[in-house]
């Protein structure tokens, strides 16, 4: 009875302690962490079921990606509600993507995956598939706000998302508001969110003269955020430290939310994998 109640006592303060261990991690050394294991990411594939706002209207969308990173290439399967249509890029082969519309005009098509119908309905450009785009976020904000960091980056704690295993922590930007910013020679509203690691699709749509990602000029005066967001939302898979949910709002609410499932990390493609010419795909 000793002997059982001994080692009853044994695993409950394993447990305490695993849990105590969870409870004191830090915002911030999760997200150090995340920073250091996306690092070594050097092809992924993964399915990714999005929300973004785009003129006061959510809309959903489900994709299955494949990608590598140096060279980058890309291949993209909408899988809703266009089902079937498919990206293809690949760098150094063209600056367009190969684009099969799986419907009317009935053949594919190149467009420029950074403008014109690429960009129509969309928060992000396949340049900013994976996780790397996510990083770069959290890490301006922590290279920005580092004496702070403890208080702009926090650990909610642990949560089961769709079954895995999650540490959840929050980005709260106090400092985050729109101010007025000169253009520089010939940048674009790209080459700014780039470097400041915001939103495009924000400085588009809280300037309303300007019209899309290249209509601006030097010296013009226009608004950005002093952030990517005010508030965001992490979820990390214990596991492997990437991304299941980002969840990101702005000063009028739910502006993006991404939920990624099936991811693999590092797997090792065929070179036919990214031509138009491989089994499966619809070209």
């Amino acid at each position: 009875m000793n002997t059982r109640f001994l080692s009853f006592s044994l695993i409950l303060c394993l447990c305490l302690s695993a849990f105590s261990s969870i409870k004191q991690e830090s915002g911030h050394a999760i997200a150090l962490k995340m920073f250091e294991k996306t690092a070594s990411i050097n092809s992924l594939t993964y399915t990714m079921a999005k929300q973004e706002r785009i003129d006061g209207k959510m809309l959903k969308q489900k994709s299955f990606t494949k990608m590598e990173k140096s060279p980058f290439k890309v291949y993209v399967k909408q899988l809703a509600p266009k089902k079937g249509v498919e990206i293809l890029y690949v760098e150094g082969e063209s600056k367009k993507a190969l684009i099969n519309p799986n419907g009317f005009p009935w053949v594919n098509l190149k467009l420029d995956p950074s403008d014109g119908i690429m960009r129509n309905d969309q928060h992000h450009t396949i340049f900013q598939s994976g996780f790397d785009h996510v990083v770069s976020i959290l890490r301006q904000q922590y290279e920005t706000y580092h004496d702070e960091i403890e208080n702009i980056i926090t650990y909610n704690g642990a949560v089961i998302h769709n079954g895995i295993a999650c540490y959840s922590i929050s980005l709260i930007n106090p400092y985050f508001e729109y101010i007025d910013y000169r253009v520089v020679g010939d940048e674009t509203v790209e080459d700014i969110a780039m470097r400041y690691k915001l939103s495009e699709h924000m400085i588009v749509e809280i300037n309303p003269a300007v019209k899309d990602y290249n209509d601006v000029k030097a010296d013009q005066i226009i608004k950005i955020p002093t952030g990517y967001c005010p508030k965001m939302l992490l979820y990390i898979d214990q596991n492997n430290w990437t991304p299941v949910k980002m969840e990101v709002h702005d000063d009028k609410g739910l502006y993006e939310l991404y939920e990624y499932s099936e991811v693999e990390i590092n797997p090792t493609f065929a070179k036919e994998e990214f031509t138009s010419s491989y089994p499966g795909y619809g070209f």
